[in-house]
């Protein structure tokens, strides 16, 4: 792997592809405010929505140096406090698989894995498929599956399988765990803050979603492993994979220095974190104690990321350098979640939120409420296309959804379940996607290819999610 490229990068194409996208939002918003009357709801003293109370309102239209001071204006408003911190445990979070990846661990983690169950071919592709998608669904783990690939294409050629089998063990099963999320801090994490429910309120049915999709998936990659088995040739990848079986050397036996030490340090560490999310989370619902969830992942990650870093490396300004540079290589990020909070903020600002909000309720009033939630599905469907980045999503979306699912009488859980299934599976089709794009040129794999390879898996994805959120709903999810 090349030793000068940070573990979590963010393209200059997808970066810039989105802030486009966010800019013309920001100025379509802007724009709004001017067409749409201004409007309010009564609010009771927990903020929320009185049902009825509607009123439009007579006031001067926003000034236009509003659209330009909006990004900085968002710091004093009431998202202020949040935007600083998801930035700050994206810093975070950038800085430790970086350390991590350079000091061999997540190497270490999937190959003790391997090398123990070299010899059942189908357990080891299931329990691959886990650990990418446990990673996705508990932390937000979607760009990191990228740095394994080539390690992960070697495993799967040399089993006797092809460079889809890798993609689909490291990518796919990464972007379907994150989609299918636990206490993902970008996408159920976020939403969860912003609706103002605890992240673990729901968790037992998105835990049985997690199964579902983890059994979809694992069992898709078993099924095309033995097809392979039968006839290798039928992969779409044959002639490409027999130039790379000449290239390279395949050998899944290369020795890393201190491996056991490695593997003990970093696992301890996910322990720890695991344990600190659930601990905190439980305070909350039973004893009623508030512990902000991502702060305190920051503060493990952090932490974790420096004492692991050192007793690996035991030189801590290696840990440090490699620290700041996965903190720099996720910066544009951070710009991408300021302008999508800016894109709320205008039009709050506008007093033109709450007419959106009645306009909407208007409309879903007299609807069949399981057609309303598949319809806010398929709204978010539609935006992911264009708004890859799941925590930009959430600040975009969830300070208007949440108050129209009070509205029209949906639960906050299941609106919420509606925006994760949005956001997530699409992430590995999408050709807006950045990571994919990365991902398959890593693997040296054609769009073409890819999509002819998943495309039938995702359709099944879509009509299974429905049937996941309809059936949410008559169980009073």
């Amino acid at each position: 792997m090349n030793e000068n490229k940070n573990l979590i990068n963010i393209s200059k194409k997808s970066f810039f592809s989105v802030l486009i996208i966010l800019l013309s939002l920001m100025v379509v918003a802007f724009i709004l405010t001017y067409l749409i009357p201004q409007g309010a709801y009564l609010r009771d003293t927990t903020g929320n929505v009185i049902p009825g109370s509607f009123e439009f309102l007579s006031g001067g239209k926003l000034a236009i140096y509003k659209l330009f001071t909006a990004p900085i204006e968002i710091f004093g408003s009431s998202d202020g406090f949040v935007v600083i911190m998801i930035c700050i445990f994206l810093f975070v979070l950038g800085g430790f698989f970086t350390v991590m990846e350079k000091t061999n661990g997540i190497t270490v983690i999937i190959k003790k894995l391997i090398l123990r169950f070299q010899n059942r071919k189908y357990i080891l592709i299931r329990l691959i498929v886990l650990i990418f998608m446990v990673f996705g669904a508990f932390f937000g783990v979607f760009e990191e599956s990228v740095a394994l690939l080539p390690i992960m294409i070697l495993l799967s050629l040399s089993l006797g399988y092809d460079t889809l089998l890798a993609l689909g063990m490291t990518l796919l099963a990464a972007g379907f765990g994150f989609a299918s999320a636990i206490t993902n801090p970008f996408s159920v994490g976020i939403a969860s803050e912003i609706a103002g429910i605890n992240i673990l309120s729901g968790v037992l049915y998105r835990l049985g979603v997690f199964i579902i999709m983890y059994l979809l998936v694992s069992s898709f990659l078993v099924w095309y492993a033995k097809k392979l088995e039968v006839d290798p040739k039928k992969s779409l990848t044959y002639e490409e994979d027999l130039k790379k079986n000449k290239d390279f050397e395949i050998d899944t036996t290369i020795k890393v220095d201190n491996e056991d030490q490695i593997f003990k340090v970093y696992t301890t560490v996910f322990v720890i974190l695991i344990v600190v999310i659930v601990g905190a989370s439980l305070l909350q619902l039973l004893a009623g104690i508030e512990i902000p969830t991502i702060p305190l992942m920051a503060a493990t990650f952090l932490i974790g990321g420096f004492i692991s870093g050192y007793l690996v490396s035991k030189d801590i300004k290696f840990v440090s350098k490699t620290f700041l540079k996965g903190i720099l290589s996720v910066l544009p990020a951070a710009l991408l979640i300021i302008l999508a909070t800016s894109v709320k903020h205008i039009i709050s600002e506008g007093n033109i939120m709450d007419s959106i909000l009645y306009y909407l309720e208007t409309f879903f009033i007299d609807k069949p409420l399981v057609l309303a939630v598949i319809g806010i599905y398929l709204m978010i469907l539609f935006i992911q296309f264009f708004i890859g980045s799941a925590s930009a999503k959430a600040f975009l979306i969830m300070p208007i959804l949440i108050p129209l699912v009070g509205l029209i009488g949906i639960s906050k859980e299941l609106s919420i379940l509606a925006f994760v299934f949005g956001d997530g599976y699409t992430n590995v089709i999408f050709p807006t996607n950045g990571v994919l794009l990365i991902g398959l040129s890593i693997a040296n794999v054609s769009y073409g290819k890819w999509f002819k390879w998943t495309y039938k898996l995702q359709l099944i994805t879509l009509l299974l999610t429905i049937a996941l959120l309809v059936l949410a709903f008559y169980i009073g999810y």
